[in-house]
């Protein structure tokens, strides 16, 4: 596991908009600033990035596909909706295109912040958002056959990672799975690879504090190993794992 920096999201610098800091994760407020920013800059979806909404839409195609095919192999006259849960929506492109490939779903969405769900909320009714951080934010009477988490692991320490989803393993319906995509896999993890790691973070240090690149600290990236074990721990059984083909090589996990 390694920590990361980031200076921009969605074509925004931090610097534009709130202090950063190199020490600590980005808090709920630090979100709520950047969308509402992002929300200054941006009338709607359509205006965001050609290449990340593309990207986002093969992995939305790629989550439907798996949940027809594990629908499929259902008893018929399976009663009930489609429940669908969505753990940090961010600003709301996936479950908006998820909802218009599958409308029979009843999507749940939740979002640390309020802001976020400017746009969505024109498609989402408000019983089914769920504000602040999960387990505790969300109705502990509700099953999902499907929960997902899209880009948001990375901002989460494992421990706290592990807990999250043993909670969210205890929502699901018989035979229901968690799926969590990654953009922030670490290919491998040796020391020499460490140590480097180690130089280029006190090199970001120093140009942090001396003003000439500010960057906040964004989070970890994982191995393989490492997610496979988070799962484990967590209680996870039938895991699996993978890539994306979606020009980005989004890892992809999921248990039941």
């Amino acid at each position: 596991m390694r920590r990361f920096y980031q200076e921009s999201w969605q074509g925004i610098p931090f610097t534009a908009f709130s202090h950063i800091s190199f020490f600590h994760l980005a808090e709920p407020k630090f979100y709520a600033t950047f969308y509402e920013e992002l929300f200054r800059r941006y009338k709607d979806w359509d205006d965001l990035p050609a290449v990340w909404r593309a990207n986002k839409r093969k992995d939305v195609l790629w989550l439907a596909g798996q949940l027809r095919a594990r629908l499929a192999q259902e008893p018929a006259g399976r009663e009930g909706p489609v429940r669908v849960l969505s753990i940090g929506s961010g600003v709301g492109y996936m479950e908006k295109t998820l909802l218009e490939e599958m409308p029979e779903l009843e999507l749940h969405v939740n979002e640390p912040s309020t802001v976020g769900m400017k746009w969505l909320r024109q498609h989402i009714p408000s019983e089914r958002i769920y504000i602040g951080l999960p387990p505790a934010c969300l109705p502990s009477d509700v099953q999902y056959d499907l929960i997902y988490l899209s880009t948001v692991d990375y901002g989460i320490p494992t421990r706290e990672l592990e807990h999250i989803l043993g909670e969210l393993r205890a929502q699901l319906a018989p035979g229901g799975e968690l799926i969590c995509l990654s953009a922030s896999l670490l290919e491998e993890d040796s020391f020499i690879g460490s140590f480097v790691n180690a130089i280029k973070i006190f090199i970001r240090g120093i140009l942090h504090y001396l003003g000439i690149r500010r960057q906040q600290f964004w989070g970890w990236r994982r191995t393989r190993a490492e997610y496979r074990q988070i799962f484990r721990q967590a209680g996870f059984a039938q895991i699996e794992d993978g890539w994306l083909e979606d020009g980005f090589e989004t890892y992809w996990i999921r248990g039941q």
